[in-house]
């Protein structure tokens, strides 16, 4: 720093130049006192201005090296203030903390030592009585691998831990707590029974080792269904079962009119008790409610007619038949000649009469579109005249059309022609 400076003073003086004002000389004599000699006192007056000048550089000088001066320490002050990165500084091991991790090294070394001594003398003990018993068998080398492994066990035991108990619980659940006679009720295991043999007793002298069985019952009453652990008379579950009686439907089918073979017109019975209900059902789509029922079966063919009882309980059983027909045909003949002759006078499908149901019958002028006869009974053919009692119909062909109001088939229309003749 001292080098710096000497070497601005230098400078300073080496390049500083008076500069000379007259105007400025001029003004300081004017100030001088008038005694005063002129030479001398211009003399004197030149010397101190020059001092002064001098002076003020000196101070000048010094001002700036003080200022550079107290740069320089705020800029050293400023470079103390700035906070370095902190490094993690890792603390070395004591002495004492040195000495001990290398007392347990040393002993964890005597002791692999002791134990390696322990095992080489228990196989040279083991050795020495295989040699020293001339009666027995000396111990080959997987003997001797035994015992040393039995030794090493012995320096660590391991002691189990028990297993946890899962308490023994019995319990099952069925389908239905009340059943129908001959239906079948599953039961449903839930016990918690790990390894122990579980017995079923239904009650009716039947028993099960199954985990989920069913059973029937084939008397009615109620019973008493356990499932109980085998050899554990205190771990034992049961409930009560009802079984209601069931119906045991018997049915009778017979031909109505056996001498028409085209007219399969059938009748069922059967015999139910008052808190009973039968219901019969055809496999061509017919339904019908009572102990009695008559059916016609249009399409030749087989079918199954079956019987359903039902009673109180809502138990029910079924029963069923097959039976083979020919093609229904209310034999209705294709023409007829009302001419007073006593052959062929009216006109009626000859079936009707013959199946006793109710029925109606109308006949049609197709060229017209008028119903020109309706009958509901049998035994009241038409007779070729316009509503039977006015006068003849011209000859042609009319279209008829039966409808059954009994259910004894599910489609009642029937319908063909009919010619009317002179």
């Amino acid at each position: 720093m001292s080098n710096q400076f000497d070497n601005k003073i230098k400078e300073a003086l080496e390049n500083f130049e008076m500069p000379y004002d007259a105007g400025a000389w001029a003004q300081l004599e004017q100030q001088l006192p008038a005694s005063t000699p002129p030479a001398a006192s211009n003399g004197w007056w030149k010397i101190a201005a020059a001092t002064v000048v001098v002076g003020g550089i000196l101070a000048t000088v010094w001002l700036t090296q003080d200022n550079d001066q107290k740069v320089v320490e705020e800029s050293h002050e400023v470079e103390t203030v700035v906070e370095q990165p902190q490094e993690t500084l890792v603390r070395p091991e004591t002495t004492e903390e040195l000495e001990v991790k290398i007392a347990e090294t040393v002993n964890d070394s005597k002791a692999d030592e002791k134990k390696s001594v322990a095992i080489a003398e228990d196989q040279m003990v083991a050795e020495k009585e295989a040699e020293s018993a001339p009666n027995e068998t000396k111990a080959s080398t997987p003997e001797l691998s035994e015992k040393i492994d039995a030794k090493l066990e012995d320096d660590v035991k391991v002691i189990p831990t028990a297993p946890e108990q899962t308490p023994l619980i019995v319990d099952f659940i069925a389908s239905s707590a009340t059943a129908c006679l001959g239906q079948d009720i599953s039961f449903i295991n839930q016990s918690q029974a790990k390894g122990t043999s579980l017995i079923w007793d239904f009650g009716d002298g039947t028993t099960s080792s199954e985990t989920n069985p069913s059973h029937a019952y084939m008397i009615a009453g109620t019973y008493e269904v356990s499932l109980s652990a085998e050899g554990k008379s205190d771990k034992m579950r049961s409930m009560t079962i009802k079984v209601n009686p069931s119906p045991s439907p018997v049915m009778s089918t017979e031909r109505k009119l056996s001498g028409y073979q085209a007219i399969p017109l059938y009748e069922f019975s059967t015999a139910v008790l008052p808190n009973e209900r039968a219901v019969w059902s055809t496999s061509d789509g017919s339904s019908l409610v009572g102990n009695n029922g008559t059916h016609l079966f249009r399409e030749a063919g087989e079918h199954t007619v079956k019987l359903t009882v039902t009673n109180a309980h809502g138990c029910s059983n079924s029963v069923e038949t097959k039976i083979t027909s020919e093609k229904f045909n209310l034999l209705a003949p294709e023409a007829f000649t009302p001419n007073g002759d006593g052959i062929n006078e009216a006109f009626i499908p000859e079936a009707l009469p013959e199946m006793g149901i109710e029925f109606e019958m109308s006949i049609q002028n197709p060229r017209t579109g008028e119903i020109v006869y309706r009958t509901g009974n049998a035994l009241e053919p038409w007779n070729g005249k316009l509503n039977n009692v006015s006068h003849k119909l011209e000859s042609g062909i009319y279209v008829w059309t039966v409808v059954l109001k009994e259910d004894v088939v599910k489609n009642k229309v029937f319908n063909g022609k009919i010619s009317l003749q002179p």
